[in-house]
């Protein structure tokens, strides 16, 4: 899966709608306190909601510098008057429907009415149907708003989406218990099915699907609120957890019933009650809980990594805040006991045809004497001939313990983190978050943080590498959100996009092409921040404009 989307509305410097496009490598530039960062709060803003129903957040779980504030502090000019809105929307959702569509993964919808729609093919497992109803991508949009009646702030409105259309909306007042789904999109082309089991859809040929069965619809009207309201005014009373949010851990409840028929007859119609609530879960909780995982996996590298100190104990527990100040990396280079993170990180930190740093990684044991303890107390008194096999069984017993150190090839020795020049350090976080085997959102801010021009153009190779597999596909897919103002990196992505176009990539070099990479310029105005994309052509050059005063220093300083 890949995030493709952002779309922001009066969330801190932004007032007015603004939507980012997001590639496999999103550069972000602009001046200092342009707003930059907006875009990635916003991510952990979402994240807090879904995943914690925290619309109030001050601490993130990315941890670090990133304090919200809460909503007071994020809502446009502090006006408690306005609504927050997030979307995003999430494409190759195709290979989740076993844990997050079930349905779509073949599971039974309890009654036959329904096992003919094409929802049921949202995965592909039916290639017959792959080009015709399989859902590429999903999206979901919040609205947050304040309520004085609450004294804080809850969720009023979501709207989920399948392939860019609208499926339906979840609205709800600050008063518990009356949040309804309404603005259901009947026409939407995965609630249609096929005259016949063995009849094929044509994509050309806009007749051969036929709409939903209107006995599913007449039973949907007569067990939602609408009761005999036309299909635009369809609204069923659902159950939430904060506004408009539905509890993500259960399947969702309705008040999808039938009060007018007896007890007999509700027990007939019970598997299409069942078969719709369950149709429902999917459509409207599915594509939140694909959301809510993905945003889970993602990692935030903050612009101020921590240097480890001498006699460094990395920590055992996972933990995601830790990698806002780049500590959680080298938990992981410590915990790996195969070696083949840290040979990895090696070959990128000294590689020829990459960093060039000068400096490897490596592994350093040590065994600890304790103090007082019968292996100290037999060198206190002196050592024997008698001693030596005590000794030996005495220091197997020893506990050992690792240290990260640098190997400095130019000087040949071995120094700690803390002992070489900042920018060293600064870097290790970062190529870590890029190797490392975990997929969705890397956000890095500043990566080119205290690091020299000549390592800031490897840092553009290691950001391909890190958004395309290998020649075994281990890789998995990664979107880079990277904040920056390095000119350096930048000009190395352009090159290998026009490298790529003219098929002069140099031996070992990853491909990049125009539609890997984006580049947004982020400035304020009047109305607030505005979020400007700079296309790139096949060639790597920029089809855009630069705005007035970005990077005119360089050719000030040599014109």
């Amino acid at each position: 899966m890949r995030l493709s989307r952002i779309e922001i509305e009066n969330f801190k410097g932004v007032g007015g709608t603004q939507v980012i496009d997001l590639k496999p490598i999103t550069l972000l530039f602009g001046p200092n306190s342009a707003g930059k960062s907006t875009i990635l709060q916003s991510l952990h803003y979402l994240r807090e909601i879904l995943e914690r129903r925290n619309a109030d957040p001050d601490q993130t779980i990315a941890g670090g510098l990133i304090d919200l504030g809460g909503f007071a502090t994020l809502v446009h000019g502090h006006d408690l008057s306005r609504t927050i809105s997030i979307k995003v929307i999430i494409d190759d959702v195709g290979g989740q429907g076993s844990e997050r569509l079930p349905l779509n993964s073949g599971a039974s919808l309890a009654a036959v009415e329904f096992e003919r729609l094409p929802i049921r093919y949202l995965v592909g497992e039916n290639t017959d149907l792959k080009d015709y109803a399989v859902a590429q991508s999903i999206g979901v949009g919040l609205s947050v708003k304040w309520s004085d009646l609450l004294g804080g702030p809850y969720v009023s409105a979501i709207t989920v989406m399948l392939d860019a259309l609208d499926v339906a909306t979840i609205t709800s007042p600050a008063q518990a218990g009356q949040a309804i789904l309404t603005k259901f999109n009947f026409d939407h082309p995965l609630f249609r099915r096929f005259r016949d089991a063995d009849e094929r859809p044509d994509p050309e040929d806009e007749q051969s699907p036929y709409p939903l069965a209107d006995e599913i619809l007449d039973l949907s009207r007569q067990m939602s609120r609408g009761g005999d309201l036309p299909l635009s005014d369809y609204r069923v009373g659902v159950e939430t957890v904060l506004g408009a949010l539905p509890d993500l851990n259960r399947p969702m409840v309705s008040d999808l019933r039938d009060p007018d028929v007896s007890k007999f007859e509700l027990e007939q119609k019970a598997p299409r009650v069942r078969g719709l609530m369950a149709l429902l879960d999917e459509l409207i909780c599915g594509p939140l809980r694909l959301a809510r995982d993905y945003l889970n996996t993602m990692t935030y590298i903050g612009p101020l990594r921590e240097i480890p100190r001498r006699s460094y104990r990395p920590r055992l527990s996972p933990d995601d805040s830790r990698w806002a100040q780049g500590l959680a990396a080298w938990d992981l280079l410590y915990t790996d006991t195969s070696g083949g993170l840290l040979e990895e990180v090696n070959s990128w930190l000294s590689g020829e045809e990459r960093l060039r740093t000068g400096y490897r990684l490596e592994k350093v044991e040590f065994k600890e004497v304790p103090v007082p303890s019968r292996f100290h107390q037999l060198f206190e008194r002196g050592l024997t001939e008698d001693d030596l096999g005590d000794l030996q069984e005495l220091y197997l017993a020893l506990a050992s313990r690792s240290e990260i150190a640098l190997r400095d090839f130019e000087k040949g020795i071995v120094v700690a983190p803390s002992d070489v020049g900042v920018g060293i350090s600064q870097m290790v976080p970062v190529i870590v978050g890029c190797l490392r085997d975990n997929p969705g959102v890397l956000a890095i801010e500043q990566p080119e943080l205290h690091v020299h021009p000549a390592i800031q153009v490897g840092l553009g190779d290691l950001f391909i590498r890190a958004t395309q597999a290998g020649e075994d596909h281990s890789t998995p897919d990664k979107t880079l959100l990277v904040e920056t103002h390095s000119e350096h990196i930048m000009l190395r992505l352009l090159r290998r996009v026009r490298e790529t176009s003219a098929n002069e990539l140099p031996p070992g070099m990853m491909p990049l092409t125009a539609e890997d990479m984006a580049v947004t310029y982020v400035e304020t105005s009047d109305d607030g921040v505005r979020f400007r994309p700079l296309k790139v052509s096949a060639e790597g050059d920029f089809l855009d404009q630069w705005p007035k005063g970005f990077f005119e220093e360089r050719a000030e300083e040599l014109f």
